[in-house]
């Protein structure tokens, strides 16, 4: 993955991370005697439809009214992530996370969302369980040499996460971009030479 990627993936998940955890309901919950399917299905539609914020409060319904959060959680985690909700997708996805810790898929896309924040030591956790949990899947070895990488400064870890997303997915989506990282990564660092010494802006007086 090229650094252009990963500011562009900042970008992308950066511009309101602050956001509150949860949208304003409207009063009197109107939602309140909808039916936990139609919530979801009308979430689901206002998605499509680019109506981000109101994605989000009819797909949280959906789950509080008894829909399965498993599938309600990736697609309301997607409508935060387009509406730049980061906060507000992370409160959605960690106290199912914590009921569930061997979601590894939904524990991914957190992954990417602590990235996005630049809460690398989040990230790396994340990824780390991720791993630990299905030590097959690609994608999270090779966002974790991201993160070694790029936000970790370890260079031969992250080669290692390189090599084996290489050998579990040799025609991956991310193959170029792995195999361009591990050519740098495996050229020695140039050091870099030490600061010159600040010049003193003028001559002491003399002594009398």
């Amino acid at each position: 993955m090229t650094r252009r990627w990963v500011a562009g993936l900042a970008l992308v998940f950066c511009a309101c991370a602050e956001a509150p955890a949860k949208p304003p309901a409207p009063p009197g919950d109107p939602l309140k005697s909808v039916p936990a399917a139609e919530l979801y299905r009308r979430g689901m539609v206002l998605g499509q439809a680019g109506d981000l914020i109101r994605a989000e409060q009819y797909l949280a319904a959906a789950i509080d009214h008894g829909y399965p959060a498993e599938r309600a959680l990736p697609p309301l985690l997607r409508v935060c992530v387009a509406s730049s909700r980061l906060r507000a997708a992370l409160g959605h996805a960690e106290p199912y996370l914590q009921e569930h810790p061997e979601a590894w898929s939904l524990r991914y896309l957190v992954a990417s969302i602590y990235l996005g924040i630049g809460e690398v030591d989040e990230a790396r956790a994340s990824l780390e369980r991720v791993i630990a949990d299905a030590p097959d899947q690609p994608d999270a070895y090779f966002l974790l040499g991201v993160v070694l990488r790029d936000g970790v400064g370890d260079r031969p870890a992250a080669a290692r996460r390189f090599e084996r997303y290489l050998e579990l997915a040799p025609e991956g989506q991310h193959v170029i971009e792995a195999r361009a990282a591990l050519v740098a990564l495996r050229q020695p660092a140039v050091p870099v030479p030490p600061a010159a010494p600040p010049r003193p802006s003028h001559e002491p007086e003399a002594a009398p």
